[in-house]
């Protein structure tokens, strides 16, 4: 390759680092003693660099899955290692078992799966023999080492389907699911709403509310916490010493003059026709009461939606204009000459124009030019604040010296009162610890803070004084739901002696409802479980989001099997189905040719790559 070459596809190259991912992962570059071996299974050996490898591969999917906590102790004590070392351990087995049967893929077949690949492509799309060595180098493999590698998983995959190849799922199997998904059941249920309880209800006693809340502790305790000092800034706490001049405040008012002097308006449709002669024939039927607007709207094959002009004003009319704004009350007009052609028009409504006095907009337009000069002055003042956190000033100090004002939180995910509301604030009080030093940030709303944390805060149960208004509300609705709920039982009862609902509720009835088609069925949701728990003529009373629900269960019927959805369902059921059974049957014979080949580790080995990785 030439030198210009080399250099104008190196950009493509460090590109391609990006797409690491699609190797599934690999790529530890600098692992010393690579070649070691950390186990052996049967005639094959497991070298630390592939162990290394799928490691960290395993780290990087709890990272990507929200773990904080990826040192070794963490994943030990979820078994993450000993997983990798077993997934190893079976290919190892796998490959054993490939060399013993003789089977393998010639290199064309390698060299047709490696140059399809897109990690390997340059800028024309096709394979470049430099972007691929590049990749696996930047990775830490040799071209030997990856084709081998290619070579084992495609023998693998071939063992893998000649294993598994046609495996179906148990008829029973299918048959069980199919039940759980497609039994149809009617039932009928009736709601008997808290709301209207609450008027009713006597005022709790400081009894009553401390053994309310001595029974629902965990509703009032708070989680463990950061305890956090802040200082902050925001613009509404400078707007009052900002000055704004008169001028500056009319000509914002001039500049969106628009939004304050609003002329007439009406709201119009229009119906555009081929010829004038149409146009007025239409409006001569709509006048004799033969036809009406909606009717030659459709005649055109168009809906109201469609000629809707919505409100317009005097100008956007053209030679319209006169007639439409010249009605006193909804009318038509027309026909009048329009770039589409012809067309006749509807007025619907008469907006009145509306007028804000510069008077009336000045205090608002006033605190708004405060605070955009107040944005800018935070930001001036920004730099030195946190040059003064860099010099050793402390959160006191900002707020004893200048503008800010310092105060406290117990952060945990959730508080979205006061300045924890800004997004900024949120996402620094999360990642703040105890090590971390105070800095500047700026606010959505274009103020600043530093924050410091100060401590963690054990779980802490709120005293009732501090949540007594909460407390109070919590003890009402759950009266409230009691009663409901009585009164639901009184109806349980009636319905089974053969009587019938009173106090004004009404049953709700559900055909055939299926576990797949019962969120179309307007019930609510949590009925499903009793729904499908109950024999016919059984009945239940569930609560649901602050009412007592009296469900009853009428008929169950088997599958339909003439749906063609559950005819679908059934198809995707046994494909999926066979395919686990197709996986468990291969997890296990991989699991006998380990136990058949014999696994050993070497225990130094492992501790070399733990010790590299997790340092």
């Amino acid at each position: 390759m030439s030198k210009g070459k080399k250099a104008g596809n190196i950009l493509v190259y460090a590109l391609l680092v990006a797409l690491i991912a699609g190797l599934g992962g690999f790529g530890i570059r600098n692992f010393s003693g690579g070649g070691t071996s950390v186990a052996s299974v049967g005639d094959r050996d497991i070298t630390a660099q592939e162990y290394y490898r799928a490691l960290t591969q395993a780290m990087r999917a709890q990272q990507a899955a929200g773990a904080t906590d990826v040192s070794f102790a963490s994943l030990e004590a979820q078994g993450i290692p000993a997983q990798v070392r077993g997934q190893l351990a079976a290919t190892a087995a796998l490959n054993n078992e490939t060399d013993r049967l003789g089977l393998s893929v010639g290199d064309a077949n390698v060299a047709r799966q490696i140059t399809a690949a897109a990690a390997f492509s340059g800028p024309d799309g096709t394979f470049d023999r430099d972007a691929y060595e590049y990749m696996l180098d930047q990775n830490g493999w040799s071209v030997a080492e990856y084709e081998r590698t290619v070579r084992e998983e495609t023998s693998r995959n071939i063992l893998q389907s000649a294993v598994t190849g046609g495996i179906a799922a148990p008829q029973e199997t299918v048959d069980l699911l199919m039940t759980w998904l497609g039994e149809r059941r009617s039932f009928r249920y009736a709601g008997f709403d808290a709301e209207g309880f609450l008027g009713d209800l006597p005022e709790p006693s400081d009894e009553e509310l401390q053994a309310f809340h001595d029974v629902h502790e965990a509703d009032f305790t708070l989680p463990e916490s950061k305890r956090i000092t802040y200082a902050y800034l925001s613009p509404e706490m400078m707007a009052d010493d900002v000055d704004v001049a008169e001028d500056e405040v009319r000509a914002l008012y001039n500049e969106r003059i628009g939004q304050y002097v609003i002329p007439e308006r009406r709201l119009v449709e229009r119906l555009v026709f081929g010829t004038a002669e149409e146009a007025t024939a239409a409006r001569e039927a709509v006048e004799a009461g033969e036809s009406d607007f909606a009717a030659e709207v459709e005649k055109r094959g168009l809906s109201l939606e469609d000629v809707d002009l919505g409100d317009v004003r005097r100008e956007d009319l053209g030679a319209a204009a006169d007639a439409v704004f010249g009605l006193s009350e909804p009318g038509i007009v027309g026909p009048y000459p329009t770039d589409l052609g012809p067309a006749l028009f509807r007025m619907n409504a008469i907006l009145n124009p509306q007028e804000t006095p510069f008077e009336e907009a000045e205090p608002d337009l006033r605190d708004e030019l405060a605070r955009q000069k107040a944005r800018g002055a935070i930001q001036d003042l920004a730099t030195d604040f946190d040059d003064r956190l860099a010099g050793g000033a402390t959160l006191e100090d900002l707020a004893g010296e200048t503008e800010m004002e310092l105060a406290t939180l117990d952060y945990y995910p959730g508080v979205e009162a006061d300045i924890a509301a800004d997004a900024a604030f949120r996402e620094a009080a999360e990642a703040v610890t105890e090590k971390d030093f105070p800095q500047i940030r700026t606010m959505d709303n274009g103020g600043i803070f530093a924050l410091r944390m100060d401590e963690m805060v054990p779980p802490r149960l709120q005293p009732l004084e501090e949540v007594r208004d909460v407390v109070t509300d919590r003890w009402r609705q759950a009266q409230a739901l009691e009663r409901a709920r009585e009164e639901a039982e009184a109806a349980q009862a009636q319905l089974e002696v053969g009587g019938g609902l009173t106090g004004g509720a009404t049953m709700q009835t559900v055909k055939d409802a299926t576990r797949a088609s019962f969120a179309t069925t307007g019930a609510p949701q949590v009925l499903m479980d009793a729904v499908y728990q109950l024999d016919p003529g059984g009945s239940e009373i569930v609560d649901a989001a602050g009412v007592a629900v009296l469900v009853v269960l009428d008929e169950i019927k088997p599958v339909d099997t003439s749906d063609p959805q559950m005819a679908m369902i059934e198809g995707q059921v046994r494909d999926s189905a066979a395919q686990g059974v197709a996986a468990d049957l291969f997890t296990y014979y991989a699991k006998a040719l380990t136990a058949r080949a014999g696994i050993s580790f070497n225990d130094a080995g492992l501790n070399s790559v733990h010790s590299q990785l997790f340092r």
